[in-house]
């Protein structure tokens, strides 16, 4: 597809991720166009029409959209549940489809629906955001330039307080809330181990009657790096956190904040090198919450899902294709949660 005119979107599905990021990332972008949205349930076309009376809208639990012929690219932005089956339409139907994480409910699901994709000749990209995040990127940098020395490791912590906003249907995936939010933690390994991981070992504890678990731990490998996952998902608080430990110092990634820590080789541990790894660590810290601050402020805290849109667009009009939101890199992300939920270790306490 290659056009010069802006790109007709259309969105299914008015959640807060896509009211509150994909939206505006599209008003925004001058190769983007916002045609119409489709959702469910009414309250919430009304809501938008309030700001946007131009759109088109339909309500729609199958993605019917009467005005749809004009329309190109799609977000698929539902529960994970409807992602096949809407994006499958969408593609069959000639559009673009840009999905939200998890890419399809399983492995098979996601082969069909890419090679629906390749078959029609139009783009299948899911939103792998936080690795385009400005955080990630200076720390890949690092990585590459070698400021970090060696990579020696790579742990991937995640703690979640089951009482912040969460989609109402997230009990309802297998393993809950890990189905919903996993798929994040895994293309962020592969996106800083340089590559695509193999699992060792892993354990799930899980409390009776409950779908979500307890917490998730496994262990990873790209190659002879060793990557370490973390999950607690009855945390008093919620954070995301991605540390690549390097000979010459320790990089971290605050996902949720998008602040990069430095904290350098403490040597021996003496009082002065414990001074200088802790004023690194404000520094840097506090540097990173301004600027994200700002941001954030500005309404332009996007965390990477503008830069997928960019990616995106850059596939559909035919100037290159990103193999980080691909359709296979997303198969590949279900694929390892599917492998984590059958061969992991489970062991059950009471609720």
């Amino acid at each position: 597809m290659k056009s010069s005119s802006p790109i007709s979107v259309a969105v299914i599905g008015l959640g807060w991720v896509a009211t509150h990021r994909h939206i505006p990332i599209i008003l925004r972008h001058p190769q983007l166009r916002l045609f119409g949205v489709v959702d469910k349930r009414p309250e919430r076309l009304k809501d938008i029409t309030a700001k946007y009376p131009q759109l088109n809208t339909s309500l729609s639990v199958d993605g019917e959209m009467p005005w749809g012929d004009d329309v190109q690219a799609v977000l698929i932005a539902t529960d994970p549940f409807n992602h096949y089956h809407l994006a499958k339409k969408m593609l069959l139907a000639g559009k673009n489809v840009l999905i939200e994480k998890p890419l399809s409910m399983t492995p098979d699901e996601a082969v069909e629906l890419h090679d629906i994709s390749k078959y029609h000749g139009v783009s299948l990209c899911v939103v792998h955001n936080f690795q385009f995040a400005r955080s990630t990127v200076k720390l890949q940098e690092m990585i590459r330039t070698g400021q970090l020395g060696d990579i020696i490791s790579i742990e991937a912590i995640q703690f979640s307080n089951p009482h912040r906003r969460l989609p109402v249907w997230y009990e309802q995936l297998p393993y809950g809330l890990f189905y919903d939010e996993s798929p994040h933690m895994f293309y962020m390994i592969e996106a800083l181990a340089g590559g695509p991981v193999s699992r060792l070992s892993s354990t799930v504890i899980r409390r009776s009657g409950q779908s979500t678990p307890l917490s998730v731990t496994a262990n990873y490998a790209a190659g002879t790096l060793p990557i370490r996952l973390s999950m607690n998902f009855e945390a008093a608080l919620s954070e995301w956190h991605i540390v690549v430990m390097g000979s010459k110092g320790i990089g971290i990634v605050d996902i949720f904040r998008d602040i990069l820590m430095i904290l350098p080789n403490d040597g021996q541990h003496r009082a002065r090198e414990i001074v200088t790894s802790s004023l690194s660590a404000f520094v840097t810290h506090f540097s990173g919450f301004f600027s994200s601050g700002l941001l954030l402020v500005g309404g332009k805290l996007f965390y990477g899902a503008d830069v997928v849109w960019q990616h995106f667009i850059d596939e559909m009009v035919g100037i290159k294709i990103s193999k980080e939101i691909s359709s296979i890199s997303g198969g590949r992300i279900v694929e390892m949660q599917h492998d984590l939920m059958k061969n992991s270790l489970t062991q059950e306490i009471p609720s």
